[in-house]
């Protein structure tokens, strides 16, 4: 287990980063790949989980320097989030949402699941850092059926290491990982609090494998972002996961990933619905995030 805690440099910079909002993310890309990975720390208010970090890695470098990562989404997430929530992180990637929701959720459960082998050894090992028994780590893609997928992993030299997705052409794949539904994994959870699903591309197929939760309501949130470049390619409409869910009675905004909506979750300045837009707006974005509410579920 990595023991190496982040240099000198790197807490000055990151104290330094963090109070200069507009410029804070200029500053993470100034400083890609300068030192071995050591161990960082999530911000104090998202719980402080400590996890690997690699400033070659954006997502990584973005935690370390600031504290959040997608500052409208994370701050989403623990308003939401009670101390016995039941949480399934699907495209866990190293752990960010994982550990934040581990932090806040002490007497729940946390379901991760990453298919991208390197991102889930290093999940796992964040999980083991910060002695959480109480998350359940799965390598393995989410999907329709139980069965095997191909995948296309990003490149090591990939600044964003959160491109590994699912194969649509058997011949750009490289890897494969087992599938299984979701439905599958918490067949014998009796309510799950939040869903987040982060799998490039590969949302269709990941909601049609939690049909019998969504027709139960037994997913009471469900975070949703969305790839309609990446669905188009496969012939797929975004509108139709949208549609998905609203015909099981959910309710959807669009998550506010404005500079503006930014510096209020940073600045922890907002509730639920100042973060929000109408759901609608998802159309406007070529990377939307979307929060849905089960039926007779209220935001806070």
């Amino acid at each position: 287990m990595m023991t190496r805690r982040a240099p000198a440099w790197v807490q000055a910079a990151s104290a330094v980063t963090r109070r200069v909002p507009r410029g804070r993310y200029y500053l993470t890309a100034l400083l890609r790949g300068r030192a071995a990975p050591f161990i960082a720390q999530l911000d104090r208010e998202i719980g402080g989980a400590q996890f690997e970090c690699s400033l070659a890695d954006a997502i990584a470098r973005e935690v370390c320097l600031t504290g959040l990562y997608e500052p409208p989404v994370s701050a989403l997430v623990a308003r939401w989030l009670q101390p016995d929530s039941v949480v399934v992180d699907v495209g866990a990637n190293w752990g960010y949402f994982t550990l934040l929701c581990a932090a806040l959720a002490p007497l729940g459960h946390i379901f991760a699941i990453e298919a991208d082998p390197r991102h889930h050894a290093q999940l796992a090992r964040n999980v083991a850092l910060n002695g959480f028994t109480h998350v359940t780590t799965l390598h393995a893609a989410a999907g329709a059926a139980a069965g095997e997928v191909s995948l296309v992993v990003h490149a090591p030299e990939d600044d964003n290491r959160g491109t590994t997705r699912v194969a649509f052409d058997a011949r750009a794949a490289t890897d494969a990982v087992a599938c299984v539904p979701i439905d599958a994994i918490v067949a014998d959870v009796p309510r799950v609090d939040l869903v987040k699903i982060d799998v490039e591309g590969f949302e269709l197929q990941v909601l049609e494998g939690l049909e019998d939760s969504l027709a139960r309501g037994r997913c009471r949130a469900i975070v949703l972002e969305l790839h309609p470049a990446l669905l188009r390619e496969q012939g797929l409409a975004a509108s139709s996961c949208v549609a998905r869910l609203e015909r099981h009675g959910y309710r959807g905004w669009t998550i506010d990933l404005s500079a503006g909506a930014y510096r209020r979750a940073a600045r922890r300045a907002s509730d639920m619905r100042g973060l929000l837009l109408p759901l609608p707006a998802w159309q406007e974005s070529a990377w939307p995030h979307l929060l849905f509410l089960a039926p007779g579920e209220q935001l806070r």
